[in-house]
Protein backbone atom coordinates (compact mmCIF):
# COMPACT_ATOMS: atom_id res chain seq x y z
CA UNK A 1 0.00 0.00 0.00
CA UNK A 2 1.73 3.84 -1.01
CA UNK A 3 1.05 6.20 1.60
CA UNK A 4 1.06 9.58 0.30
CA UNK A 5 1.66 12.34 2.56
CA UNK A 6 -1.08 15.07 3.72
CA UNK A 7 -0.63 18.24 1.97
CA UNK A 8 0.64 21.00 3.72
CA UNK A 9 -0.93 24.32 4.12
CA UNK A 10 0.98 27.24 2.96
CA UNK A 11 2.02 29.74 5.71
CA UNK A 12 0.44 33.05 5.74
CA UNK A 13 2.61 35.58 3.90
CA UNK A 14 2.10 37.88 7.47
CA UNK A 15 3.55 34.79 9.29
CA UNK A 16 6.39 34.81 7.02
CA UNK A 17 7.03 38.06 6.93
CA UNK A 18 7.24 38.42 10.86
CA UNK A 19 9.13 35.33 11.27
CA UNK A 20 12.12 37.69 8.72
CA UNK A 21 11.78 40.11 11.02
CA UNK A 22 12.21 37.94 14.12
CA UNK A 23 15.67 36.29 12.75
CA UNK A 24 16.82 39.62 11.58
CA UNK A 25 16.42 41.11 14.80
CA UNK A 26 17.80 38.03 17.01
CA UNK A 27 20.53 38.15 14.79
CA UNK A 28 21.40 41.66 15.11
CA UNK A 29 21.41 40.92 19.02
CA UNK A 30 23.89 38.27 18.43
CA UNK A 31 26.11 40.91 16.41
CA UNK A 32 25.45 43.62 19.13
CA UNK A 33 26.24 41.58 22.00
CA UNK A 34 29.65 40.49 20.00
CA UNK A 35 30.19 43.97 19.64
CA UNK A 36 33.58 46.44 21.25
CA UNK A 37 32.39 49.09 23.21
CA UNK A 38 31.72 52.12 20.73
CA UNK A 39 32.44 50.03 17.87
CA UNK A 40 30.87 47.82 15.38
CA UNK A 41 30.68 44.44 16.03
CA UNK A 42 33.19 41.75 15.23
CA UNK A 43 30.53 39.40 13.89
CA UNK A 44 27.75 40.23 12.52
CA UNK A 45 25.26 37.23 10.94
CA UNK A 46 21.93 39.32 10.22
CA UNK A 47 22.91 40.58 6.63
CA UNK A 48 24.63 36.89 5.43
CA UNK A 49 21.21 35.60 6.49
CA UNK A 50 19.17 38.00 4.64
CA UNK A 51 21.11 37.67 1.66
CA UNK A 52 21.26 33.72 1.87
CA UNK A 53 17.09 34.10 2.60
CA UNK A 54 16.34 36.07 -0.64
CA UNK A 55 18.55 34.18 -2.69
CA UNK A 56 17.04 30.51 -1.18
CA UNK A 57 13.75 31.61 -1.72
CA UNK A 58 12.90 33.87 -4.28
CA UNK A 59 8.96 34.06 -3.76
CA UNK A 60 10.53 35.55 -0.27
CA UNK A 61 11.79 38.50 -2.22
CA UNK A 62 9.16 41.06 -2.05
CA UNK A 63 8.91 44.54 -0.63
CA UNK A 64 7.14 43.67 2.74
CA UNK A 65 10.82 41.35 3.51
CA UNK A 66 12.80 44.81 2.72
CA UNK A 67 10.47 46.54 5.36
CA UNK A 68 10.59 43.29 7.47
CA UNK A 69 14.22 43.40 7.41
CA UNK A 70 14.32 47.28 8.13
CA UNK A 71 12.15 47.13 10.97
CA UNK A 72 14.17 44.09 12.40
CA UNK A 73 17.58 45.85 12.45
CA UNK A 74 16.60 48.77 13.78
CA UNK A 75 14.57 47.43 16.39
CA UNK A 76 17.59 45.91 18.06
CA UNK A 77 19.58 48.68 17.56
CA UNK A 78 17.07 50.68 19.31
CA UNK A 79 15.91 48.41 22.03
CA UNK A 80 19.59 48.27 22.81
CA UNK A 81 20.44 52.02 23.78
CA UNK A 82 21.69 52.66 20.08
CA UNK A 83 20.81 56.67 18.81
CA UNK A 84 17.72 57.23 16.23
CA UNK A 85 20.29 58.45 13.73
CA UNK A 86 23.23 55.54 14.04
CA UNK A 87 20.40 53.21 13.63
CA UNK A 88 18.76 54.28 10.37
CA UNK A 89 22.23 54.85 8.71
CA UNK A 90 23.83 51.90 9.60
CA UNK A 91 20.86 49.44 9.21
CA UNK A 92 20.46 50.97 5.89
CA UNK A 93 23.35 50.41 4.46
CA UNK A 94 23.63 46.86 6.07
CA UNK A 95 20.01 46.44 4.15
CA UNK A 96 21.93 48.00 0.62
CA UNK A 97 24.71 45.88 1.05
CA UNK A 98 22.44 42.62 1.44
CA UNK A 99 20.43 43.75 -1.50
CA UNK A 100 23.42 44.41 -3.93
CA UNK A 101 24.49 40.87 -3.23
CA UNK A 102 20.87 39.97 -4.13
CA UNK A 103 20.75 41.29 -6.96
CA UNK A 104 23.89 40.16 -8.09
CA UNK A 105 22.40 36.29 -7.44
CA UNK A 106 19.08 36.75 -8.38
CA UNK A 107 19.37 35.55 -12.47
CA UNK A 108 21.71 32.42 -12.12
CA UNK A 109 20.87 28.95 -12.18
CA UNK A 110 19.17 27.11 -9.71
CA UNK A 111 21.78 24.70 -9.89
CA UNK A 112 24.60 27.37 -9.31
CA UNK A 113 22.80 28.82 -6.54
CA UNK A 114 22.20 25.26 -4.53
CA UNK A 115 26.13 25.19 -4.76
CA UNK A 116 26.39 22.28 -7.65
CA UNK A 117 28.22 23.74 -10.31
CA UNK A 118 31.82 24.48 -10.23
CA UNK A 119 31.62 28.02 -10.95
CA UNK A 120 28.94 28.53 -8.05
CA UNK A 121 31.96 29.68 -5.55
CA UNK A 122 33.27 31.96 -7.92
CA UNK A 123 29.49 33.54 -8.15
CA UNK A 124 29.29 33.68 -4.47
CA UNK A 125 32.61 35.54 -3.60
CA UNK A 126 31.52 38.47 -6.57
CA UNK A 127 28.44 39.00 -5.14
CA UNK A 128 30.11 38.87 -1.18
CA UNK A 129 32.65 41.64 -3.04
CA UNK A 130 29.70 43.65 -3.88
CA UNK A 131 27.70 43.42 -1.26
CA UNK A 132 31.04 44.12 1.28
CA UNK A 133 32.03 46.62 -0.68
CA UNK A 134 28.74 49.00 -1.32
CA UNK A 135 27.71 48.53 2.44
CA UNK A 136 30.86 49.74 3.89
CA UNK A 137 31.05 52.75 1.35
CA UNK A 138 27.31 53.66 2.10
CA UNK A 139 28.33 52.88 6.33
CA UNK A 140 31.58 54.57 6.48
CA UNK A 141 30.59 57.91 6.52
CA UNK A 142 29.24 57.51 9.68
CA UNK A 143 32.59 57.26 11.74
CA UNK A 144 33.38 60.80 12.19
CA UNK A 145 30.07 61.52 13.22
CA UNK A 146 29.45 58.59 15.65
CA UNK A 147 32.52 57.13 16.81
CA UNK A 148 35.16 59.73 16.30
CA UNK A 149 37.48 57.70 13.81
CA UNK A 150 38.22 58.16 10.36
CA UNK A 151 36.07 57.01 7.84
CA UNK A 152 38.90 54.69 5.90
CA UNK A 153 39.32 52.89 9.55
CA UNK A 154 35.51 51.86 9.05
CA UNK A 155 35.49 51.34 5.78
CA UNK A 156 38.33 48.57 6.17
CA UNK A 157 36.37 46.88 9.32
CA UNK A 158 33.19 47.27 7.55
CA UNK A 159 34.56 45.70 4.34
CA UNK A 160 36.28 42.80 5.98
CA UNK A 161 33.80 41.69 8.31
CA UNK A 162 30.99 41.65 5.73
CA UNK A 163 32.94 39.64 3.32
CA UNK A 164 33.99 37.16 5.87
CA UNK A 165 30.45 36.56 7.04
CA UNK A 166 28.90 36.38 3.62
CA UNK A 167 31.61 34.08 2.22
CA UNK A 168 30.73 31.82 5.77
CA UNK A 169 27.06 31.92 6.48
CA UNK A 170 25.52 31.96 2.82
CA UNK A 171 27.28 29.26 1.63
CA UNK A 172 25.23 26.69 4.75
CA UNK A 173 22.00 28.48 3.76
CA UNK A 174 21.88 27.59 0.11
CA UNK A 175 23.27 24.06 0.94
CA UNK A 176 20.80 23.72 2.92
CA UNK A 177 18.72 20.02 2.69
CA UNK A 178 15.66 19.91 1.09
CA UNK A 179 13.24 16.66 0.97
CA UNK A 180 13.84 16.58 -2.71
CA UNK A 181 17.84 16.29 -2.54
CA UNK A 182 19.44 13.44 -4.00
CA UNK A 183 21.29 11.40 -1.75
CA UNK A 184 23.78 13.50 -0.49
CA UNK A 185 27.76 13.28 0.20
CA UNK A 186 30.54 11.90 -2.24
CA UNK A 187 29.42 8.51 -4.34
CA UNK A 188 32.62 6.92 -2.87
CA UNK A 189 31.76 7.19 0.23
CA UNK A 190 28.41 5.14 0.01
CA UNK A 191 28.57 2.50 2.04
CA UNK A 192 32.26 3.18 3.62
CA UNK A 193 32.66 2.38 6.86
CA UNK A 194 31.49 4.41 9.90
CA UNK A 195 35.08 4.87 11.00
CA UNK A 196 36.31 5.82 7.21
CA UNK A 197 33.18 7.82 7.34
CA UNK A 198 34.61 10.00 10.78
CA UNK A 199 38.22 10.08 9.36
CA UNK A 200 38.03 13.36 7.82
CA UNK A 201 36.46 14.46 10.65
CA UNK A 202 38.73 13.36 12.99
CA UNK A 203 41.77 14.63 10.67
CA UNK A 204 40.07 18.09 11.40
CA UNK A 205 40.00 17.60 14.91
CA UNK A 206 43.71 16.66 15.13
CA UNK A 207 44.40 19.64 12.70
CA UNK A 208 42.85 22.09 15.56
CA UNK A 209 45.07 20.14 18.40
CA UNK A 210 48.20 20.27 17.04
CA UNK A 211 48.07 24.29 15.78
CA UNK A 212 46.84 24.81 19.39
CA UNK A 213 50.10 23.21 20.37
CA UNK A 214 52.42 24.59 17.74
CA UNK A 215 51.11 28.12 17.08
CA UNK A 216 52.93 30.44 15.23
CA UNK A 217 52.34 32.49 12.24
CA UNK A 218 51.70 29.43 9.71
CA UNK A 219 48.48 28.40 12.28
CA UNK A 220 45.83 29.45 10.55
CA UNK A 221 46.32 26.92 7.27
CA UNK A 222 46.74 23.96 9.55
CA UNK A 223 43.03 22.89 9.26
CA UNK A 224 43.31 23.17 5.40
CA UNK A 225 44.06 19.56 4.59
CA UNK A 226 41.12 18.38 7.23
CA UNK A 227 38.44 21.11 5.16
CA UNK A 228 39.83 19.79 1.94
CA UNK A 229 38.97 16.55 2.89
CA UNK A 230 35.81 17.02 4.50
CA UNK A 231 34.77 18.77 1.58
CA UNK A 232 35.19 15.64 -0.72
CA UNK A 233 34.03 13.57 1.28
CA UNK A 234 30.77 14.90 3.03
CA UNK A 235 27.59 17.09 1.42
CA UNK A 236 27.97 20.24 1.24
CA UNK A 237 26.40 21.78 3.35
CA UNK A 238 28.11 19.67 5.58
CA UNK A 239 31.25 20.68 4.65
CA UNK A 240 30.10 24.66 4.79
CA UNK A 241 29.04 23.95 8.24
CA UNK A 242 32.07 22.52 9.43
CA UNK A 243 33.76 25.18 7.64
CA UNK A 244 32.01 28.37 9.23
CA UNK A 245 32.61 26.64 12.70
CA UNK A 246 36.38 26.01 11.81
CA UNK A 247 37.36 29.02 10.73
CA UNK A 248 34.97 31.39 13.60
CA UNK A 249 36.60 29.51 15.99
CA UNK A 250 40.26 30.15 14.14
CA UNK A 251 39.16 33.40 14.47
CA UNK A 252 38.55 33.94 17.97
CA UNK A 253 41.43 31.71 18.62
CA UNK A 254 43.87 34.37 16.95
CA UNK A 255 42.16 37.32 18.17
CA UNK A 256 41.89 36.48 21.89
CA UNK A 257 44.05 38.66 23.91
CA UNK A 258 46.05 39.60 20.46
CA UNK A 259 43.17 41.70 18.84
CA UNK A 260 40.39 44.00 19.41
CA UNK A 261 37.83 44.57 16.94
CA UNK A 262 38.15 48.64 16.48
CA UNK A 263 40.05 51.02 14.90
CA UNK A 264 43.41 50.95 16.57
CA UNK A 265 43.75 47.41 14.94
CA UNK A 266 42.27 48.12 11.92
CA UNK A 267 45.08 46.94 9.50
CA UNK A 268 45.64 43.66 11.83
CA UNK A 269 41.99 42.98 11.50
CA UNK A 270 41.54 43.55 7.96
CA UNK A 271 44.35 40.97 7.37
CA UNK A 272 42.65 38.55 10.01
CA UNK A 273 39.58 38.42 8.34
CA UNK A 274 40.61 38.67 4.95
CA UNK A 275 42.84 35.38 5.54
CA UNK A 276 40.18 33.36 7.52
CA UNK A 277 37.34 34.35 3.96
CA UNK A 278 40.53 32.84 1.66
CA UNK A 279 40.40 29.83 4.33
CA UNK A 280 36.92 29.05 3.77
CA UNK A 281 37.24 29.63 -0.35
CA UNK A 282 38.95 26.75 -0.86
CA UNK A 283 37.06 24.13 0.84
CA UNK A 284 33.93 25.98 -0.51
CA UNK A 285 35.25 25.82 -4.17
CA UNK A 286 36.26 21.95 -3.69
CA UNK A 287 32.86 21.07 -2.15
CA UNK A 288 31.18 22.92 -5.65
CA UNK A 289 33.27 20.83 -7.67
CA UNK A 290 32.58 18.08 -5.82
CA UNK A 291 28.75 17.98 -5.97
CA UNK A 292 29.00 19.21 -9.73
CA UNK A 293 31.46 16.18 -10.22
CA UNK A 294 28.68 13.57 -8.21
CA UNK A 295 25.11 15.55 -9.81
CA UNK A 296 27.07 14.83 -13.68
CA UNK A 297 27.42 10.99 -12.37
CA UNK A 298 23.68 10.71 -10.99
CA UNK A 299 22.35 12.09 -14.72
CA UNK A 300 25.14 9.82 -16.48
CA UNK A 301 23.84 6.82 -14.18
CA UNK A 302 20.00 8.04 -15.19
CA UNK A 303 20.81 8.39 -18.55
CA UNK A 304 22.20 5.13 -18.77
CA UNK A 305 19.32 3.44 -17.21
CA UNK A 306 16.67 5.76 -18.86
CA UNK A 307 14.86 6.02 -22.05
CA UNK A 308 15.93 9.32 -23.19
CA UNK A 309 12.58 10.10 -25.53
CA UNK A 310 10.36 8.64 -22.99
CA UNK A 311 11.69 8.66 -19.64
CA UNK A 312 11.16 5.24 -18.56
CA UNK A 313 13.47 2.49 -17.92
CA UNK A 314 15.72 1.27 -21.02
CA UNK A 315 15.64 -2.20 -22.24
CA UNK A 316 19.37 -3.14 -20.79
CA UNK A 317 17.85 -1.63 -17.53
CA UNK A 318 14.65 -3.07 -17.44
CA UNK A 319 16.38 -6.88 -18.27
CA UNK A 320 18.45 -6.19 -15.22
CA UNK A 321 15.73 -5.01 -13.03
CA UNK A 322 13.36 -7.42 -13.62
CA UNK A 323 15.43 -10.40 -13.55
CA UNK A 324 15.76 -9.37 -9.58
CA UNK A 325 12.42 -8.75 -9.37
CA UNK A 326 11.01 -12.22 -10.21
CA UNK A 327 13.68 -13.71 -8.77
CA UNK A 328 12.51 -12.69 -5.54
CA UNK A 329 8.41 -13.30 -6.92
CA UNK A 330 8.00 -15.62 -8.68
CA UNK A 331 8.48 -18.95 -5.93
CA UNK A 332 6.09 -16.66 -3.88
CA UNK A 333 2.78 -17.36 -3.23
CA UNK A 334 1.23 -14.88 -6.03
CA UNK A 335 4.42 -14.71 -8.14
CA UNK A 336 4.63 -12.14 -11.04
CA UNK A 337 3.78 -11.59 -14.93
CA UNK A 338 5.23 -9.46 -17.64
CA UNK A 339 3.59 -7.48 -20.50
CA UNK A 340 4.45 -6.57 -23.53
CA UNK A 341 2.86 -3.64 -24.61
CA UNK A 342 2.71 -2.10 -28.68
CA UNK A 343 1.04 1.04 -29.82
CA UNK A 344 -1.41 0.08 -32.84
CA UNK A 345 -0.90 1.52 -35.63
CA UNK A 346 2.12 3.53 -35.12
CA UNK A 347 3.47 4.20 -38.31
CA UNK A 348 0.31 5.89 -39.81
CA UNK A 349 0.46 8.34 -36.97
CA UNK A 350 4.18 9.03 -38.19
CA UNK A 351 3.07 8.92 -41.46
CA UNK A 352 0.12 11.62 -41.30
CA UNK A 353 1.29 13.66 -38.82
CA UNK A 354 5.42 13.35 -38.88
CA UNK A 355 8.29 11.77 -36.27
CA UNK A 356 7.70 14.71 -34.09
CA UNK A 357 4.26 13.67 -33.14
CA UNK A 358 5.06 10.14 -33.27
CA UNK A 359 7.41 10.84 -30.18
CA UNK A 360 5.38 12.97 -28.40
CA UNK A 361 2.45 10.68 -28.62
CA UNK A 362 5.24 7.91 -27.35
CA UNK A 363 5.77 10.21 -24.51
CA UNK A 364 2.03 10.36 -23.83
CA UNK A 365 1.48 6.44 -23.73
CA UNK A 366 4.18 6.15 -21.63
CA UNK A 367 2.60 8.70 -18.97
CA UNK A 368 -0.53 7.04 -19.66
CA UNK A 369 1.36 3.62 -18.78
CA UNK A 370 3.27 5.00 -15.60
CA UNK A 371 -0.10 6.63 -14.42
CA UNK A 372 -1.81 3.09 -14.26
CA UNK A 373 1.04 1.21 -12.60
CA UNK A 374 1.79 0.59 -8.41
CA UNK A 375 5.00 2.02 -7.31
CA UNK A 376 6.79 -1.44 -7.57
CA UNK A 377 5.67 -1.93 -11.30
CA UNK A 378 8.60 -1.44 -13.36
CA UNK A 379 7.91 0.42 -16.83
CA UNK A 380 10.58 0.36 -19.57
CA UNK A 381 11.13 0.88 -23.81
CA UNK A 382 11.73 -2.24 -25.65
CA UNK A 383 12.65 -0.14 -29.08
CA UNK A 384 10.17 2.02 -31.37
CA UNK A 385 6.46 1.92 -30.09
CA UNK A 386 7.26 -1.50 -27.75
CA UNK A 387 6.94 -1.12 -24.00
CA UNK A 388 7.27 -3.78 -21.41
CA UNK A 389 6.21 -3.94 -17.86
CA UNK A 390 6.51 -6.02 -14.62
CA UNK A 391 4.14 -6.53 -11.89
CA UNK A 392 5.55 -8.03 -8.97
CA UNK A 393 3.72 -9.65 -6.56
CA UNK A 394 0.35 -10.30 -8.49
CA UNK A 395 -1.93 -13.13 -9.73
CA UNK A 396 -3.21 -13.80 -12.83
CA UNK A 397 -6.44 -12.27 -12.58
CA UNK A 398 -4.88 -9.49 -10.97
CA UNK A 399 -2.14 -9.24 -13.44
CA UNK A 400 -5.52 -9.68 -16.23
CA UNK A 401 -7.22 -7.05 -14.58
CA UNK A 402 -4.51 -4.60 -14.48
CA UNK A 403 -3.58 -4.92 -17.79
CA UNK A 404 -7.42 -4.57 -19.14
CA UNK A 405 -7.15 -1.33 -16.79
CA UNK A 406 -4.29 0.03 -18.60
CA UNK A 407 -5.68 -0.48 -22.29
CA UNK A 408 -8.68 1.42 -21.62
CA UNK A 409 -6.83 4.00 -20.16
CA UNK A 410 -4.79 4.22 -23.35
CA UNK A 411 -8.03 4.03 -25.35
CA UNK A 412 -9.81 6.55 -23.64
CA UNK A 413 -7.11 9.26 -23.56
CA UNK A 414 -6.83 12.03 -26.12
CA UNK A 415 -3.20 12.68 -26.48
CA UNK A 416 -1.74 15.88 -28.56
CA UNK A 417 0.81 15.41 -30.71
CA UNK A 418 0.40 18.49 -32.62
CA UNK A 419 1.33 18.36 -35.93
CA UNK A 420 4.51 18.61 -38.81
CA UNK A 421 2.49 18.03 -41.92
CA UNK A 422 1.33 20.29 -44.33
CA UNK A 423 -1.08 23.86 -43.15
CA UNK A 424 -4.16 24.61 -44.08
CA UNK A 425 -4.54 27.89 -45.77
CA UNK A 426 -5.22 29.39 -42.81
CA UNK A 427 -1.65 28.21 -41.13
CA UNK A 428 -3.65 25.87 -38.82
CA UNK A 429 -2.42 22.30 -38.46
CA UNK A 430 -5.11 20.25 -39.65
CA UNK A 431 -6.20 17.00 -36.99
CA UNK A 432 -6.46 17.29 -33.57
CA UNK A 433 -6.07 15.61 -30.10
CA UNK A 434 -5.13 11.76 -31.59
CA UNK A 435 -6.63 8.70 -29.93
CA UNK A 436 -4.65 5.87 -29.81
CA UNK A 437 -5.37 2.26 -28.49
CA UNK A 438 -2.44 -0.89 -27.69
CA UNK A 439 -2.16 -4.38 -28.00
CA UNK A 440 -1.11 -6.13 -25.16
CA UNK A 441 0.82 -9.57 -24.51
CA UNK A 442 0.34 -11.07 -20.87
CA UNK A 443 1.94 -13.99 -19.27
CA UNK A 444 2.33 -14.93 -15.80
CA UNK A 445 5.40 -17.01 -13.77
CA UNK A 446 2.38 -19.59 -12.47
CA UNK A 447 2.13 -20.55 -15.94
CA UNK A 448 5.65 -20.94 -16.99
CA UNK A 449 6.95 -23.60 -14.42
CA UNK A 450 7.75 -20.74 -11.64
CA UNK A 451 11.41 -20.44 -12.98
CA UNK A 452 11.41 -18.49 -15.66
CA UNK A 453 13.66 -15.82 -16.41
CA UNK A 454 13.01 -12.64 -17.72
CA UNK A 455 13.94 -13.30 -21.28
CA UNK A 456 11.55 -16.55 -20.96
CA UNK A 457 8.89 -14.61 -19.94
CA UNK A 458 9.39 -11.48 -22.51
CA UNK A 459 9.84 -13.52 -25.29
CA UNK A 460 5.70 -15.80 -24.26
CA UNK A 461 4.31 -12.16 -23.79
CA UNK A 462 6.26 -11.13 -26.93
CA UNK A 463 4.22 -14.44 -28.52
CA UNK A 464 0.68 -13.18 -26.58
CA UNK A 465 1.10 -9.74 -28.23
CA UNK A 466 1.22 -11.35 -32.12
CA UNK A 467 -1.56 -13.13 -31.10
CA UNK A 468 -3.68 -9.79 -29.89
CA UNK A 469 -2.47 -8.48 -32.90
CA UNK A 470 -3.76 -10.60 -35.43
CA UNK A 471 -7.18 -11.00 -33.18
CA UNK A 472 -8.05 -7.32 -33.77
CA UNK A 473 -5.56 -5.31 -31.96
CA UNK A 474 -6.97 -3.47 -28.82
CA UNK A 475 -7.12 -5.94 -26.34
CA UNK A 476 -5.28 -8.35 -24.13
CA UNK A 477 -4.20 -11.66 -24.72
CA UNK A 478 -2.49 -13.82 -22.12
CA UNK A 479 0.01 -16.42 -23.17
Amino acid sequence: MIRTLAPTRPLSPALVWSGLGMLVFTACLVGIFARPIGFLSAFWPANALVLGLLVRYPTLARPPAWIAAGLGYVAADLVTGSHWGMALWLNAANLLGATVGWLVLRRLDESILRLRRTVSALYLLLAALAASAVGALAGCGAAPVYFNAPWSDLLSLWFSTELMNYMLIVPVVLALPRADDPPSGHPSAQGASLLWRAAPLGSLLLAEGVRTFVGGPGMLAFVVPGLLWCALSYSTFTACLLSLVVCLWTMAGVATGVLNFTPAHAGDVFSLRVGVTLLALGPLAVACASAARAEALRRLAHAKRHDDLTGVLARRALLKQGERVLAQHQRGCAGAAVMVVDVDHFKQVNDRHGHRAGDRLLIGIAQTIAGTLRGEDLLGRMGGEEFAVVLPGVSPAEAHAMAEHLRKAVEQQAFSVGDDGPRGPHGNTPGGPQNATVSIGLVHSATLGGDADMEVMLLAADTALYRAKAEGRNRVVVG
